[in-house]
């Protein structure tokens, strides 16, 4: 009977041992799904607030970023620059948001258009700056198309639902 049940526990130990790198690799596959559809939804409704509408317009989008669970990993996304203030290339008309899964690789989406972001009211006088979203909450993306330096910009905010 002992030996039925160490040999038991050493097998459930094994199969757990195996299982537990493709449990995780699903569980990051699976969020950067998640984050990469947000980020593409609010690239391609600034890229669309940029070139279709006239200043003053605007576009509301919910994102909802997973918390970590057996399910998804951490992730973090970035409007309008990258998480922690890293310069990376864009310019006066173009931007970028990036997102990250579980401490992994960073990954930038360039967007046609430039984003500025507001916080209290007042919008950010460059690129400088940008809006980080952590998992595990709801956030109340509103996006703005005004004429920032004579430009056609999209000012970005950001409320927690």
């Amino acid at each position: 009977m002992t030996v039925r049940l160490v040999l038991a526990v050493a097998l459930a130990a094994a199969l757990i041992a195996a299982a537990t790198p493709a449990i995780d690799s699903a569980r990051t596959t699976r969020t950067e799904r998640l984050a990469e559809r947000d980020v593409d939804r609010v690239a391609e409704a600034a890229t669309t607030l940029a070139t279709e509408e006239s200043p003053g317009a605007r576009r509301t989008l919910a994102v909802s970023l997973p918390a970590r669970s057996p399910t998804a990993a951490a992730v973090v996304v970035a409007i309008g620059g990258v998480e922690g203030g890293e310069r990376v290339e864009d310019s006066p008309r173009r931007d970028v948001l990036a997102f990250s899964v579980a401490g992994g690789p960073r990954r930038v989406r360039r967007v046609g258009t430039d984003l500025r972001v507001s916080r209290g009211g007042a919008v950010a006088g460059s690129d400088a700056a940008a809006l980080v979203l952590r998992g595990g909450e709801t956030y109340t993306v509103t996006l703005r198309l005004r004429r920032v330096d004579g430009r056609r910009t999209v000012v970005v905010s950001v409320e927690r639902e």
